[in-house]
């Protein structure tokens, strides 16, 4: 039996407190940018956009050049297995990804006959990250795009495509405001990344250190594999529909799951944003778990953590769903306040209630 998906080792960047905070209020302001430890492939062939188009859950049907996309590849019953960036320079899709390897023997476990050729080129590139506010060109934007083979950049908050999410109805969400951070990333020569980097310190540019860019993904509320991503875990947990999963398309890995749990279950846990109360210096581990202060009962597990340049102490957290969002939480001692994330009732757009259910089976019945 032919092994599809392959064992994935989802320990970038490990303990990200290890990462460092440097120059985080640099990379804010757009006069900083970060060395993003993700490994690179090209997708080349007439196939590439309807073949990506049949093996992951975005839709790549009618995509345009130079557009970015973030896809997810699912087990059979719909969990999280992979996740990658893609941006196709009219050629080639470049996919960027923490899991190169992994990537790379799924896809070419999902040739069959499509007219696709896959390299892992990780050796001879790099992956630069910044960011923008608004239409804005930032000093980093404007140095790290010009130097770049292709930049990506983030969709998110979306929505993309046809698809839902599962954020409060009506609720804000920190990405949609107008001053929030975009991220960008700029694929550049790995052997050219020494001098590129001199360069740009001769242009007021600071290096900041990994730290810097998980604070600003979690002040975004963006899930990422290797902390939210864990084995078992749903899209819909982590309100990942809305940029990865497009509900328009089908015969995908997972496809059925997700359909199911869209239009007629409820996730069994939620993504909540924390805000830690700062009491202890030391960030707590990411992997520690949950607790009401209430009654010390365990209720979920911290998937991401980081010290962000103006509002200290924050993290994501994967909670039990029906957890109250006004009951306080402690990590290792630690106080954290929730914001919702992933609705407490598990409804979205798209899901059917009884009412809706009952009349498309009428509808059915009467067709017959």
């Amino acid at each position: 039996m032919q092994v599809t998906y392959p064992s994935i080792d989802r320990s970038w960047p490990g303990a990200v407190a290890d990462t460092g905070w440097n120059y985080g209020l640099e990379l804010l302001e757009g006069r900083g940018y970060v060395t993003i430890p993700l490994g690179v492939l090209k997708v080349s062939g007439t196939d590439r956009w309807t073949w990506l188009n049949s093996v992951s859950t975005q839709d790549f049907s009618n995509w345009e050049t130079a557009s970015s996309r973030e896809a997810l590849i699912l087990d059979p019953t719909g969990h999280i297995e992979l996740s990658f960036f893609a941006v196709d320079d009219g050629t080639n899709v470049w996919i960027l990804t923490e899991e190169p390897r992994g990537t790379v023997e799924f896809f070419q476990a999902m040739r069959f006959r499509s007219r696709v050729e896959i390299a892992d080129v990780s050796a001879d590139f790099a992956v630069i990250g910044y960011l923008k506010t608004g239409d804005k060109d930032s000093l980093a934007a404007q140095f790290w795009s010009e130097q770049a083979r292709v930049t990506w950049t983030d969709p998110w908050p979306g929505p993309v495509g046809n698809t839902t999410t599962f954020t409060t109805p009506g609720a804000s969400h920190p990405a949609d405001d107008p001053a929030a951070p975009h991220r960008e990333l700029a694929v550049v020569s790995h052997p050219d990344l020494p001098a590129l980097e001199a360069k740009a310190a001769t242009n007021a540019l600071m290096k900041a250190d990994l730290g810097a860019w998980e604070a600003v993904r979690i002040s975004l509320w963006h899930p990422r594999l290797g902390c939210e991503g864990k084995p078992g875990t749903l899209p819909h947990e982590l309100d990942w529909l809305r940029v990865a999963v497009s509900l328009q398309k089908g015969c995908y890995p997972g496809q059925e799951t997700v359909a199911k749990l869209t239009n007629r279950g409820r996730p069994p846990r939620r993504l909540t944003f924390l805000d830690l109360d700062g009491s202890r210096e030391e960030l707590p581990a990411i992997g520690s778990p949950l607790t009401l202060e209430s009654d010390g009962s365990e209720v979920g597990v911290l998937t991401s953590v980081a010290y962000h340049p103006t509002d200290g102490q924050i993290g994501l957290g994967l909670l039990k769903r029906q957890v109250d969002p006004a009951e306080m939480l402690l990590v290792e001692g630690t106080r954290a306040a929730q914001s919702v994330i992933v609705d407490p009732s598990g409804d979205n757009p798209r899901r059917l209630d009884d009412s809706k259910l009952s009349g498309l089976l009428g509808l059915r019945a009467r067709k017959k």
